[in-house]
């Protein structure tokens, strides 16, 4: 991964803390991380707010430039009424916040900005780290974030190969899948099979690789670290059948686990379709039904054969689209 290190140059200690995690490397022109140390220089508050919206992804490092009585004496030095909002915004759109003991750590959770604080101690200050375990646990951290919310880092070839492999899964025969499976990288792959663990279909995708004749990298994603959103749990299986579970979708976040076995429901033999339209018009849930037709269209490559009504792509399944990209955004 590239990382790209901002530091305020006139403090030596912190340049050199930057130094010893960079190795003096050259960071790409658009790095995967930016590395923000120290948050009271607005220009590289402004620099890494930017290099966010162009898709790199912030780890910030304060340096104690947020402990209480640092805050403090900032407010009391007749600073603008505007201190610490920019402050704030860039610890609020940081991945992760890496303070360097356990104090700071405890007085950072105390503001509430952000609630992905890691410990990792400074060799530049104290004898109780080496540097070479500093830099290891940096980059760790740095692997973690790069496991979080994969989706968005999955090519427009991974997001259709993984497509490609639910359909398989789901419907156990390879002859359903008609078109020619893209080759992905390693890393585009660890992306792929890291979002399929965290939206619980990884076994699906598996089956699906297996019946493709698909070989992957043999990554254990359960063991993986990442940050998730704090109200984040594991999507369950759902032993519903199709209209029970559309009802149970209206009422809450569709996720792909869902999906897919909604996919799995239409597919049944013994599936009236005409019944189910009535149901679900009785029940006023047709239109969302249809939407999520649509959707499921998209991501579990639902063919027309097995759909009970006519799709529908209108801006609620834009917001029930964009709800499912950002499941796992933090």
């Amino acid at each position: 991964m590239n990382v790209l290190h901002l530091f305020p140059k006139d403090n030596a200690l912190i340049a050199k803390h930057a130094s010893m995690l960079d190795g003096g490397s050259k960071a790409a022109e658009h790095p995967d991380i930016v590395h923000v140390h120290g948050c009271w220089q607005y220009a590289l508050v402004s620099a890494a707010l930017k290099a966010r919206r162009q898709g790199a992804r912030i780890v910030l490092t304060p340096h104690g430039e947020l402990e209480p009585w640092v805050i403090n004496d900032r407010r009391m030095s007749g600073k603008p009424s505007t201190t610490l909002r920019w402050q704030r915004r860039l610890v609020e759109h940081s991945y992760v916040v890496i303070a360097q003991g356990n104090l700071e750590a405890d007085a950072l959770s105390q503001l509430g900005w952000n609630p992905r604080i890691e410990v990792v101690r400074n060799a530049v200050v104290t004898n109780s780290i080496t540097p070479e375990a500093m830099l290891l646990q940096t980059q760790e951290v740095y692997r973690k974030v790069m496991d979080s919310n994969t989706l968005e880092l999955m090519s427009d070839d991974a997001r259709h190969l993984l497509q490609l492999l639910l359909k398989a899964g789901i419907t156990g025969d390879r002859r359903w899948v008609t078109e020619q499976a893209p080759d992905i990288s390693e890393q585009q792959w660890r992306y792929l099979l890291v979002y399929a663990d965290q939206e619980n279909v990884r076994t699906t995708v598996d089956q699906g690789a297996r019946l493709l004749g698909i070989s992957h990298p043999y990554i254990e994603t359960d063991k993986i670290k990442s940050y998730l959103p704090t109200d984040y749990s594991k999507p369950k299986p759902e032993a519903h059948d199709a209209a029970s579970l559309v009802s149970e979708l209206h009422r809450r976040q569709p996720t792909l686990r869902h999906l897919v076995e909604l996919d799995r429901s239409l597919r049944k033999n013994n599936i009236q379709e005409d019944r189910l339209v009535d149901v679900l018009d009785e029940n006023r849930l047709l239109k969302f039904f249809r939407r999520l037709l649509c959707i499921l269209s998209e991501q579990t490559g639902l063919d027309e054969g097995f759909m009970p009504a006519r799709p529908i792509d209108d801006r609620q399944t834009q917001a029930i689209r964009k709800r499912l990209q950002n499941h796992l955004r933090i």
